[in-house]
């Protein structure tokens, strides 16, 4: 047995082990298909899949087209909230015309020479008293049928807006497994472009050997980091982020429009497994990039409580939080209001961080959150 006294390596049984390793790296289990397709590789189900997805996300994105508005006049129409608001402007004009007719009838009563006083002051108040019991009877109809109309409108929008929430997730989740399988296609031709770098079998399972040392140095590297153990996956998912990379790039969009809604947990709105934890890293990514402005000048005087909402609301889209606007707007007063500046703003701080889908349905139709 030959041994090297310098590095205590049995170069014998090293050769031995090495061509071992070629003979198995050639084997049918590891080696190309009968396709030319790399190990591990499936090249026509990849490609199925990858049309597939395509197919199913054109579809779902050509139905999330116009969906919001024609989803709403169907449900409109369904609940006949066009005939109901038809009625309510018919007793408007009713309710118009019967104080109009009442008012002309007592001032032609008063005008009249032959009436005494007793006359037209009783004539005045029956007319009155007749028109004002037919146009209570049509107020009270009038504000009834609003009352059902406006109920009604708030349940359609709201039956609206989740169902059109829903095709959104749907998708950023074909997107999100488009990408995957694109990514799979890549690393697919990555291969295959190194295979056909090597001429011969012996090139080629020497070439995996060094990758695989090379490997097996790395995971080394990254454990020594680490403070010893193999790696998962959500391990060298952390590291990548902490090397302050983008975690995919193909997620900011939705990332960016969950941040414009103040939801920092991507599984309050239904998202889950590795999609919700991509997001989430991406929301984290985004937020680093764009960290908090510093307050802006303190304001004072009076204003009314509508108005200061608005700016309130304005302050969220420019990254200001709570404190900083207490500190700021704390001796603003209102002349509409008994409510502190302080107040205020934790309603609007509530609103915009509200969790679930009462949440989002909160803020999705208040203008700013």
């Amino acid at each position: 047995m030959a041994n090297n006294s310098a590095t205590n390596i049995d170069w014998n049984e090293f050769r031995r082990q090495f061509e071992q390793f070629g003979k198995s790296s050639k084997s049918p289990a590891s080696s190309p298909d009968q396709t030319g397709n790399p190990a591990g590789y499936d090249l026509s189900s990849l490609q199925t899949q990858i049309g597939t997805a395509q197919q199913k996300l054109d579809s779902a994105q050509g139905a999330l087209k116009n969906y919001y508005t024609t989803r709403y006049d169907q449900e409109y129409s369904a609940q006949g909230l066009g005939a109901m608001k038809t009625k309510i402007a018919n007793l408007d004009t009713k309710i118009a015309t019967e104080k109009g007719t009442r008012d002309e009838s007592i001032s032609k009563t008063r005008r009249n020479p032959y009436y005494s006083a007793a006359t037209i002051t009783g004539e005045s108040s029956e007319i009155e008293r007749l028109a004002n019991s037919t146009i209570n009877n049509y107020v009270d109809e009038r504000n009834s049928l609003a009352g059902q109309y406006n109920t009604t409108l708030d349940e359609v929008t709201k039956k609206v807006a989740a169902e059109t929430g829903e095709k959104e997730r749907e998708v950023d989740e074909l997107k999100y497994n488009l990408a995957n399988l694109t990514k799979q296609l890549s690393d697919y031709k990555d291969t295959l472009r190194t295979e056909l770098d090597h001429e011969s079998d012996e090139q080629h399972w020497e070439m995996e050997f060094m990758l695989k040392l090379q490997e097996a140095d790395q995971r080394a590297k990254e454990a020594a980091k680490s403070g010893g153990g193999s790696t998962t996956a959500g391990e060298r998912f952390s590291a990548r982020i902490s090397q302050g990379l983008e975690p995919d790039p193909s997620l900011r969009a939705t990332a960016e429009r969950l941040l414009s809604q103040g939801i920092d947990d991507p599984t309050r709105l239904g998202y889950s497994g590795d999609l919700a934890v991509q997001l989430e890293s991406e929301i984290a990514y985004l937020r680093k990039q764009s960290p908090e402005k510093a307050a802006p000048a303190k304001a004072s005087g009076t204003t009314a409580e509508g108005t200061f909402r608005r700016e309130v609301r304005d302050a969220w889209k420019e990254g200001y939080n709570a404190e900083q606007l207490k500190q700021v707007y704390g001796s603003v007063q209102f002349t509409d209001s008994k409510k502190s500046a302080s107040e205020i703003i934790d309603d609007e701080w509530r609103i915009k961080t509200a969790g679930g889908v009462g949440g989002f349905l909160g803020r999705l139709f208040r203008i700013g959150v």
